[in-house]
């Protein structure tokens, strides 16, 4: 069983919710790869707090590896973040559980949590650079979070307050379609575009710091030589 498998199954096995650094605040000097915004709201006050921390650890992982701190501490950051997905994960499957069943939508986002696991230890474990690897992390964990809060969540838990209100699962599934059509399909698929741009910014700002700590290794060779 690999880490993020066994991570799944302890995280699944407990409802103690895991610690996450409550103090930390983005700074002027710093910066966001993730803003969060209203329209990432999907109506369920308990998902919509716990995707608030789940931006906020991804904005802090992207700020550690973007600033001059240890690739240690960068790493339990990482996996803080893997944690606390995992515990996320498994209440939002409790909720769809009790509202939707065993129904295919409820299936189909189960298995997406975890392709999520298994893309993320796939990164890790790729063979290209250090550069290369955070570069397609970062993009990876960005985009699949903004598209998994806009379409997936959001889908899923206006389909849970129809049936909760009364309709039935395919009569809410309609009402839920007609509503995310037009327009809101529009806003979405424009933030969409924006989180991507702002991915590409974040990771071209890694690179340039990984590029500087080359040169800055090469001329520290070139003068321990003299």
């Amino acid at each position: 069983m690999n880490l993020y498998a066994l991570l799944w199954a302890v995280i699944m096995s407990s409802d103690r919710e895991p610690k996450v650094k409550p103090d930390w605040q983005p700074q002027p000097e710093k910066f966001e790869i993730f803003p969060w915004n209203r329209n990432f709201e999907t109506g369920l006050e308990e998902i919509d707090e716990q995707h608030k921390v789940l931006v906020d650890i991804l904005n802090r992982l992207a700020w550690h590896f973007a600033s001059d701190v240890s690739r240690v501490t960068s790493d339990h950051v990482l996996d803080e973040l893997l944690s606390y997905a995992a515990y996320h994960f498994k209440s939002e499957e409790k909720i769809w559980q009790e509202a939707l069943g065993g129904s295919d939508m409820a299936r189909n986002h189960h298995d997406a949590h975890q392709m999520f696991f298994a893309q993320v230890q796939a990164l890790k474990q790729d063979h290209g650079t250090e550069e290369e690897r955070l570069s397609e992390l970062f993009s990876y964990l960005t985009r699949w979070l903004a598209f998994h809060i806009l379409e997936s969540d959001r889908r899923m838990a206006l389909t849970v307050k129809a049936v909760r209100s009364g309709l039935s699962l395919e009569e809410g599934r309609e009402q839920v379609d007609s509503e995310l059509s037009g327009s809101v399909s529009v806003m979405v698929n424009a933030l969409l575009e924006i989180y991507s741009k702002l991915s590409s910014l974040t990771v071209q700002l890694l690179q340039e710091k990984m590029a500087r700590h080359r040169a800055e290794a090469e001329l520290d060779r070139l003068q321990r030589r003299r």
